[in-house]
């Protein structure tokens, strides 16, 4: 069979690249070539460029200056020195090739080999350990990703069922309320018209809450929330909150306290912080007992201004802080609406760079206190004390 020039090329090229085949071109003394099995066993002896004659121990050097010179091809067994200062007996076949090169042909010992097949096998089982645990990981993560899916699922089902509760209720008062008006056997007085007008608007303004809500979580997760700035007093929307919750408050049998050393300016969306003031105060209404009060208090300092609305109720343990203000969440059984509101706040209130956090109160209750910067210094105008 004739051996074609790149055949020969191809076989040059594997021997080169063999981890068993000691393959060595000399050229005048010097390496030329040297194959991945001989660099291993060499280390950087077998570079390009340094003399062979330093592969061998000094023994051998006479027999290796012997079978550089021969004529012909022939079997040469030579005392090598290895990167690691270990001797030991190769056998080569050294083969005469164009332009009085020489090319050095031997196989590595045994033990050689098995040491490398050693370090292969160790090199493998490290690198399915190493699969092993990112495996591992990976099912922890998608595990937990699976439980998280699964409690959202829950929390969707529950919020559902909450706003349709809701929803429900407001529509049934709605319709005993209109009911009565159309039954009723003579004309309804005015006080009895104001009434139930009253319990009507009470039943509309709660299904428009629950609806803004919805959408408000909705725009919270779309990060498309957005607020209008204005310089303006945070105390007139403290106000505006008290007497829209005044109607709620008498109701529960709850007082409303403000405390304020002054007029608090700050730069803000208005309509937005209204909607955190006013879900707080519902919120501490809703958990003070009858006959209790709930305390809204306001301070500006260090350039930020601070409100804090704290309840008379029982608290919230310091293990469960951190997640009121989780989407759906809703706390104990006088929760409000789907458990929204809370969630919105917080990034209402991170939207004007604040940060809102709910602490124990002075008096057991919960204490929930929120900050927002005050780029022009949080301003006090005139002394103001208990309201």
């Amino acid at each position: 069979m004739e051996v074609t020039e790149p055949d020969a090329a191809a076989l040059f090229g594997a021997l080169l690249a063999s981890q068993d085949d000691l393959l060595l071109v000399v050229q005048r003394g010097e390496i030329t070539h040297a194959s991945a099995a001989a660099g291993r066993l060499f280390g950087g002896a077998a570079a390009p460029g340094r003399p062979v004659a330093a592969l061998f121990h000094v023994t051998s050097r006479e027999k290796v200056s012997a079978a550089l010179a021969h004529a012909a091809a022939a079997t040469w067994e030579l005392q090598v020195c290895r990167e690691d200062g270990r001797q030991e007996p190769v056998k080569f076949l050294v083969v005469p090739a164009a332009g009085g090169s020489r090319i050095l042909l031997g196989r590595a010992s045994a033990r050689d080999e098995a040491r490398r097949r050693e370090e292969a096998a160790i090199a493998l089982a490290n690198e399915l350990a190493d699969i092993t645990r990112e495996l591992a990981t990976k099912g922890a993560e998608l595990e937990a990703a699976r439980v998280r899916l699964e409690e959202l699922g829950r929390q969707r089902e529950e919020f559902m069922s909450i706003v349709s509760h809701d929803l429900k209720s407001s529509l049934q008062a709605i319709r005993l309320q209109g009911s009565l008006i159309e039954h009723a056997p003579s004309p309804l007085t005015t006080a009895q018209c104001a009434k139930v007008a009253g319990l009507l608007l009470r039943n509309v303004d709660r299904m428009t809450s629950l609806i803004s809500d919805i959408l408000d979580a909705a725009l919270v997760d779309a990060g498309e929330l957005q607020i209008a700035s204005r310089r303006f007093s945070l105390d007139d929307v403290v106000a505006e909150v008290v007497d829209t919750v005044a109607p709620i408050a008498a109701e529960a049998g709850v007082q409303i306290r403000r405390e304020a050393a002054g007029t608090v300016i700050v730069i803000g969306d208005a309509r937005r912080l209204y909607q955190v003031v006013l879900n707080l105060v519902e919120n501490a209404i809703r958990h003070s007992p009858r006959g209790t009060e709930v305390l809204i208090e306001l301070a500006a300092r260090d350039a930020c201004a601070r409100c804090a609305v704290e309840d008379a109720g029982a608290g919230i343990a310091p293990e469960e802080r951190a997640a009121v203000f989780d989407r759906f969440r809703r706390q104990g059984a006088h929760a409000g609406r789907a458990g929204l509101g809370l969630y919105i706040a917080q990034r209402i209130v991170a939207l004007h760079g604040g940060s809102i956090w709910v602490e124990a109160g002075a008096r057991g209750g919960a204490r929930f206190v929120f900050e927002i910067p005050s780029p022009d210094g949080a301003g006090v105008a005139g002394d103001a004390g208990a309201r």
